[in-house]
């Protein structure tokens, strides 16, 4: 998604919103019994192709046993990308470390094609756009097009499972990151020539991405 030019422009800003010197390596499962969990406040598709690359899809915020799909996806080429943008507000600074975690449960849903399941995440300094509309109610809008020159960090990778990986519950571990009150991410299929690759999985409350803090 991102050209290796625009990742190298952002390295010296990566010190701060990630609190650990490297980034993670592209699998790091670890189990997680402690802190407080924030589920995404609201999460965004947005679209490469042409006739969609100015437009999103608000997908939240998550009602108390509500969900959506999470999807993302890419074709061997590198086009078409189907991207999401995760923002979490009204984070409570001072009680960290702050983790960014992907927790993953059996039949959530799940369908994956392609050979490549590998996920990017990036952090997006600043507010996302806005948009007023008549009646005076302010909504997020961010787009492919308008987040070209807002793309922080590659800030951790993860890949999904697959084969009999798929039955086993698991928590991904993408990085620690300083707090923020507002956390936006992106979330991007890999595109190193690592082929092409189409995910869904059903986000609720309890599953998907989420920051956990205070362990």
């Amino acid at each position: 998604m991102l050209s290796s030019n625009l990742f190298i422009s952002f390295l010296p800003f990566l010190s701060s919103f990630v609190s650990s010197s490297a980034i993670p390596s592209l699998q790091t499962l670890s189990p997680r019994v402690c802190g407080t969990i924030v589920p995404p406040s609201n999460y965004y598709q947005i679209y490469e192709e042409t006739a969609f690359e100015n437009q999103t899809s608000g997908l939240g915020p998550l009602a108390p046993d509500g969900g959506f799909n999470f999807a993302v996806s890419q074709k061997s080429s590198n086009v078409n990308e189907r991207d999401l943008i995760a923002s979490f507000k009204n984070i409570p600074c001072g009680h960290g470390p702050y983790n960014i975690e992907f927790s993953f449960v059996p039949d959530s849903q799940y369908r994956v094609s392609g050979s490549n399941t590998r996920v990017d995440v990036y952090a997006i300094y600043g507010n996302l756009p806005t948009l007023t509309s008549p009646d005076g109610s302010v909504s997020e809008v961010p787009t492919w097009t308008n987040q070209k020159s807002n793309i922080g960090p590659l800030i951790g990778t993860f890949s999904f499972p697959t084969g009999e990986e798929v039955k086993e519950a698991m928590v991904f571990f993408i990085n620690s990151v300083d707090c923020r009150s507002t956390i936006n991410l992106r979330l991007s299929v890999t595109n190193d020539n690592a082929g092409a690759g189409d995910i869904t999985y059903f986000h609720g409350t309890d599953v998907g991405l989420r920051v956990r803090y205070g362990c």
